[in-house]
């Protein structure tokens, strides 16, 4: 269950970032992993360049709670959750200046029960 779950929001949450956006998703303990980062292609001189790369952590206590929850409810937090990644992607620096995309620390964005709500 857990691996469809982490396989469904990778799904819903992938239109937010660039078309060539690459995303790796992963399990921790309870928690469900998601590091992305993609090609900026906004240098002729640099082709290889990537941007910062962001790790979403869903936590365990909101998967849990997602899980209790009703249909609709479930479609509710979808929703926040899709915006909450938004808002976040919306004032994301992507670049990431003299560091390398394999060296560089990830950008951690923790999603939990209090993160999402109203």
């Amino acid at each position: 269950m857990s691996e469809d779950l982490l396989d469904y929001w990778q799904r819903m949450i992938s239109p937010v970032f660039p078309a060539n956006a690459w995303v790796k998703s992963s399990l921790s303990g309870g928690d469900h992993l998601m590091q992305i980062d993609w090609n900026l292609e906004d240098d002729r001189h640099k082709l290889n360049r990537r941007s910062r790369k962001i790790e979403i952590v869903i936590k365990e206590e909101f998967i849990d709670d997602y899980l209790d929850k009703s249909k609709d409810d479930r479609a509710l937090y979808e929703v926040r959750m899709k915006k909450w990644i938004s808002d976040r992607y919306q004032d994301f620096c992507l670049d990431q200046e003299n560091e390398t995309a394999y060296s560089a620390t990830p950008v951690k964005w923790r999603i939990s029960k209090d993160a999402l709500r109203p």
